[in-house]
C-alpha cells in the first residue's frame, strides 16, 4: 500500500528542535517549526517530473539533509540536543526509507 502525500506526521517532541535549530526560510526545519508538518507546496522543484511522490519523497531527504547538519553542529558544541537530534535524523531516515520504498523510487535520482 503506498504511503499518501502529506501524511507523515512529526512527533511533537522533534518539532522544538526544528524551532531551535533552523537556519531561515530556506531550511526545511523552518517548514516545519513554522506549519507544524512537512507538505508539499505550490512550486514544484526541478527534476520531480510532475510526480507528487518524488516531490514529498525530496522534502524528507531534504529534512534529513538539514537535520544531519545542525546534529553535526549541535555535537561539535557538545550541545545537550546532540542525542536528540540523532534520534530525530534516524527516524526521519527510516521515513525516507519507507516513502522511497512505497513509492518505488529505488532507482531515480534528482
Amino acid at each position: 500500500m503506498m504511503i499518501p502525500i502529506d501524511s507523515i506526521v512529526i512527533p511533537e517532541c522533534y518539532r522544538r528542535l526544528c524551532e531551535d535549530w533552523h537556519n531561515g526560510i530556506d531550511c526545511t526545519l523552518y517548514a516545519v517549526a513554522s506549519t507544524g508538518g512537512l507538505t508539499i507546496g505550490t512550486i514544484r522543484p526541478d527534476g520531480c517530473d510532475g510526480s507528487d511522490e518524488k516531490w514529498y519523497y525530496r522534502l524528507w531527504c531534504e529534512l534529513s539533509c538539514d537535520i544531519g547538519r545542525a546534529r553535526k553542529a549541535a555535537c561539535l558544541s557538545d550541545h545537550e540536543d546532540c542525542d536528540e537530534l540523532m534520534n530525530f535524523e534516524e527516524w526521519v531516515d527510516m521515513q525516507v526509507d519507507r516513502l522511497c520504498q512505497s513509492y518505488g523510487l529505488e532507482d531515480w535520482e534528482w
